[in-house]
């Protein structure tokens, strides 16, 4: 069962580092000529309730702002797609390297409740 315990281990090393790079990497914007940064495909927000959101932030203001807040949140929204990709998938090898080990430990196990009892 050493499959087992490296799909566990694997998936679990994938969570974090998928949710290592979603908080800590930020993406990029470029508008009209100028970058800006736009904040990590996981926000604060989505972490700690009452922390704001400012994906959502400038949608009042000037046109320029509002160009850079639609811009950004485009540029948040695709890479978020790879983050929670690799969030799901690291998860779903987690449980089954998790599952292949529970049934490794139910299989060692004598089967006691299966002996005869020597009654008819």
């Amino acid at each position: 069962m050493r499959w087992a315990r490296t799909a566990l281990v694997g998936g679990l090393l994938v969570v974090v580092a998928a949710f290592a790079i979603g908080t800590e990497s930020g993406t990029s914007a470029v508008v009209s000529g100028q970058g800006h940064s736009c904040g990590p495909s996981i926000p604060a927000s989505w972490l700690v309730s009452g922390t704001p959101d400012l994906t959502t932030a400038a949608q009042t203001g000037a046109s320029d702002e509002r160009r850079v807040a639609s811009t950004c949140a485009e540029a948040i929204r695709e890479s978020r797609l790879p983050i929670l990709v690799a969030l799901g998938l690291g998860s779903l090898t987690a449980v089954v390297g998790w599952t292949g080990l529970a049934r490794k430990h139910e299989s060692t196990e004598s089967p006691t409740a299966l002996a005869p009892t020597g009654q008819p």
